[in-house]
């Protein structure tokens, strides 16, 4: 694994930084039961980052705050993990 692909990198973060990439998590990602396919977390790093509370992230801290938030990983061998999100979650939603 990249060491960017690495989800301690969250830790990396400052404490003002991790609680704005959790909380985003938190209004705009909604756990599901199924896994979906359409989304890794390339995709939804890049999402966070043109938010209006975005800033530039790695790909691995973005994994680690999804898993600090409580979101399953379809396969953790992945290099973009697939997470349980609703397609309904509002950052999804055009």
């Amino acid at each position: 694994m990249n060491e960017i692909d690495d989800p301690k990198c969250f830790e990396s973060l400052s404490e003002y930084e991790r609680g704005r990439l959790l909380n985003w998590i938190k209004e705009n990602l909604i756990p599901t039961k199924s896994f979906n396919l359409r989304w890794t977390s390339y995709n939804l790093k890049e999402l966070f980052e043109r938010s209006g509370k975005g800033f530039y992230v790695e790909n691995g801290t973005f994994k680690g705050a999804m898993l600090k938030s409580g979101f399953k990983v379809k396969d953790k061998d992945a290099q973009n993990w697939v997470f349980n999100i609703s397609e309904k979650s509002p950052a999804l939603v055009k």
